[in-house]
This record gives C-alpha cells, structure tokens and sequence, in this order.
C-alpha cells in the first residue's frame, strides 16, 4: 500500500487510507510516513449504520500525534442490501468550481465531515476544520460555536471533543434543528471537532451520526503530542513486523524488503520522534537497540 500511495502522490492524486480501522498491518506505518491525506470511516450497512465507534477512536489516535487527516465517509457496499452513500462525505468548496482536482484539495484542506444523515458545521475562533491555530505559551480561550440539521435522523446530542475528549455535551429531545457554541480553555496544543449523537438505529440512542475533521491548536512552539498513543502507534508497527516476520504469506525476495523495509522505516521515525521529546519506554526484543536484527 505504501508503493501504491507514493504511486499516486507522485501523480497529484488523493489517498485516502480506507475501511477503517481495519486491517491494521500498515495503516500506522503509512500514515507515520507522511503518504496519507484522509481516513475514510467506513459503516457496515445496513448491520451497523452509524459511525463506528472504533473507527472513530482510532483516528483520535492520529489525531493526538499531530497528524493532519481529514475524514471522509465509505459505504463498503457488498450486497445489494448495503446503502450506497449510508455514509458520506462532505467537502466544503467555498467559491471553488464544482471539480474532481479542486474536490481534492479542498479534502486534502479538511473543512470535510462525515454523516449518515445530519450536516453539521464548526468553527474554532471563526476558523474552519482544517485549519490551524497559533496561540502564545500561556495558551489561551477559544469560542468553538456549532450548527447542525437534519431530515430523518434524530438529534439527540452534539459534542465538543477536545484531544479525544468530551468537554461539552449538549442534549436534545428528537430535535432536527440545533446550534451553540462553548467557551474552551487551551493551555497545551491539541485539536477540536464536532461529534453529533442521533437515532440511527430503532434499537439504540445515541449513535455517532456525523463528525468534523479537526482544527488543529498550538501553544507555542509545542507540537500536538500524546504519549500513550504513541506508545500504542509503536507497538502496532511492532505487532505487523511481526505479523510479517512470522506468519504472513511469503512474498518474494524484493517484495517482502521492500515491506520490511517500509514498516522498520516507520518505526524509526516514530522512535526518534518519542525520544525527541523526552520520552523513554520499553523496547520489545526485535527492537532492542543492543539487539542485532
């Protein structure tokens, strides 16, 4: 995959890693080597419509390791029972002509969100997902202010998610209609999107029903950084050298270097960045620096 998405960049193109957050192999090792622009959030219609909340969470990760990937929305349509367009993206164009390349760069920008059903819009400060905020190294007090409709999915909460987490949670009675905004207040860089609840499902209240890319905040000088999930984007590069070390398919001679080659690639980069920021941690017995691969 990390052929194919140089392939592509190389050709002005869009990669979009997909179906996420599965498979895992090469997914972290791709996006830590700067060849992804978007996360497609993918929803196993009709079975399970709403967003999935693991997918969901798996791009939090990314997110709080600094990574700038808007989401984008796939259908994974396998029989005929499946929705085409049950989850879709939403790209912003502004003033921008209806076409596939500015399509692509206005997603590579990020004012995107995904949704099965309610459209929803947010700004930081008056600023867009996607874009990026610079405050001084006391931090500082944001408006983030939010406006969502909808036409057949029921609103029952919308929530402000900062770094992951939720700090405002606004709930409604079966509205199709709502707006607001929350105060926050940022003293380390980080990033802010909109998560929108709704009945998707007879069965369930409150199902992640459409979410926005993120705008991205920084205090300072500092970069957006977590160490518990770089810890977890480490060891699950770890885990598919090992996966394809051990029982993967052998492919041949070249082909297997060259995947060896892209994983250990990432896993170096994402080390030296833990150790550039001060962080030491346990190294497994392939990646023990005393130890001769």
């Amino acid at each position: 995959m990390a052929d194919w998405a140089q392939r592509c960049i190389d050709q002005n193109g869009m990669v979009v890693m997909p179906h996420a957050p599965n498979p895992q192999c090469e997914r972290v090792a791709d996006v830590v080597l700067d060849l992804v622009h978007a996360i497609e959030i993918m929803s196993f219609n009709p079975s399970a419509v709403q967003l999935p909340p693991h997918a969901v969470a798996d791009w939090y990760r990314f997110q709080n390791m600094g990574y700038h990937l808007p989401l984008t929305g796939g259908s994974d349509k396998m029989a005929a029972s499946s929705r085409l367009g049950g989850l879709r993206t939403y790209t912003q164009l502004d003033d921008l002509e209806l076409t596939y390349e500015n399509w692509m760069a206005a997603t590579k920008a990020g004012n995107t969100f995904v949704t099965v059903g309610p459209l929803v819009e947010m700004h930081v400060d008056g600023n867009a997902p996607g874009s990026k905020i610079k405050l001084s190294e006391t931090g500082g007090t944001l408006t983030v202010s939010w406006r969502v409709e909808s036409v057949n999915v029921p609103i029952d909460a919308v929530e402000v998610v900062v770094g992951g987490r939720t700090i405002s949670d606004d709930r409604f009675d079966e509205v199709m209609a709502a707006s607001g905004s929350r105060e926050i207040s940022i003293d380390v860089s980080t990033w802010v999107a909109v998560r929108v609840r709704g009945r998707v499902s007879v069965a369930a209240n409150d199902d992640i029903a459409a979410h926005t890319s993120a705008v991205q905040i920084f205090v300072g000088d500092k970069p957006i950084y977590r160490q518990e999930d770089a810890v977890e984007m480490l060891r699950q590069i770890e885990g598919a050298i090992a996966y394809v070390d051990t029982i993967a398919a052998r492919p041949d001679a070249d082909r297997y270097r060259k995947m060896r080659l892209t994983l250990e690639s990432a896993y170096n980069r994402m080390h030296q960045r833990m150790h550039n920021e001060g962080v030491f941690h346990e190294h497994s017995a392939v990646h023990n620096h005393g130890y001769e691969h």
